[in-house]
């Protein structure tokens, strides 16, 4: 993964910028930001929507199980899809949630009443994994897109994920770029969602020589007045996925002070930087699936073999707002002719 942590950068007023590669409201940013991309149709929750219903019982079989229908949802299971036919793995059935407790309950009897079980379950997002781990004990389970995993105690004898997020690492090496031999990063959070975050970027962040400027907050209300304290000491702001801070308020506050005093964002979701931040760190969706895909492989391979843990994304993807990058003065032509950066808009 070195490739996506080590790229040169450009100076910019004494600053780099790289030129590489509760939940619930982070994600409502994220369908709220994502909707017009929908490509892919809603199903009925129990409809099948492949043609592999005369699948031999003994071949390699899986169904995927969906929170909801948005787009990085549908391009993750696109990758799991693609990769499962070159691996021989038959997906019986994608069913979705459509975000409902209800629906989820209609489901699990549908699994369980099929005359042909399926060998393994991808969940993607939080409602589908947590409902997998709940209601499926006996078969193994992957789960993908669930942002601050850790949070809903994803474990278990059968369970096996991806994180949503690029590690620590991995975005503290793309905030050194940014900062150059600037130092100071500002972040705001809620204790009670994401302090287990901090506390181990505090440790992070020493390793690369960067100075958390930390804020906690209890209440949307309170983000503004944090920002007010800490944005005349800061190089640049991390935007982490705690839901008491993203929200639509918050997030325009937070870009309209920030591209005043001309400092840059970083965020881990690309639908983030279409809502205003500079650049973002994030998994590739499409490979996050393919992944999943290999992890698949792996477990129906090996019988005995029920859980392989959870796993780091193995590809990330930059993605740059050109127009805040203008706004702040930051000059990106020489990124134009890069195939690694996905540019907005």
């Amino acid at each position: 993964m070195a490739n996506h942590k080590r790229q040169n950068g450009i100076k910019i007023s004494g600053r780099f910028l790289v030129n590489h590669g509760d939940t619930r409201l982070f994600w409502y940013i994220l369908i709220f930001a994502n909707a017009f991309l929908l490509t892919v149709p809603m199903v009925a929750a129990s409809q099948k929507i492949t043609s592999a219903l005369q699948t031999k019982v003994n071949s390699n079989t899986a169904i995927v199980i969906q929170s909801q229908q948005i787009a990085a949802y549908n391009e993750t299971i696109k990758g799991f899809e693609e990769a499962c036919k070159e691996k021989n793995i038959t997906i019986k059935t994608i069913y979705d949630l459509r975000g409902d407790a209800e629906e989820s309950k209609r489901i699990i009897r549908a699994i369980r009443n099929s005359e042909q079980k399926p060998q393994l379950v991808l969940a993607v997002g939080v409602l589908a994994a947590t409902v997998a781990k709940d209601q499926i004990p006996d078969i193994p389970v992957i789960f993908c897109m669930v942002i601050n995993h850790d949070r809903f105690n994803l474990r278990g004898a059968n369970i096996t994920g991806i994180s949503a997020e690029a590690s620590l690492e991995d975005q503290f090496a793309v905030l050194k770029e940014i900062l150059g031999y600037r130092k100071n990063v500002g972040v705001i959070y809620d204790p009670r969602k994401t302090g287990k975050m901090i506390s181990d970027a505090i440790n992070v962040a020493k390793r690369f020589e960067i100075n958390l400027l930390k804020k906690e907050v209890l209440s949307e209300r309170e983000v503004g007045v944090a920002l007010k304290n800490i944005i005349h000491d800061i190089d640049a702001f991390w935007i982490i996925p705690d839901g008491t801070v993203i929200t639509r308020d918050s997030l325009d506050m937070i870009f309209k002070k920030t591209l005043k005093e001309r400092i840059p964002t970083f965020c881990t979701s690309n639908a983030i930087v279409r809502a205003g931040a500079l650049i973002s760190v994030s998994p590739d969706y499409a490979y996050t699936g393919q992944q999943a895909a290999q992890l698949a492989q792996i477990l129906l391979h090996n019988p005995t073999m029920r859980s392989l843990g959870t796993k780091q994304p193995e590809k990330l993807k930059i993605t740059l707002n050109t127009s805040v990058a203008e706004m702040i003065g930051i000059n990106i032509s020489s990124f134009k002719s890069r195939s690694d950066i996905v540019f907005y808009p």
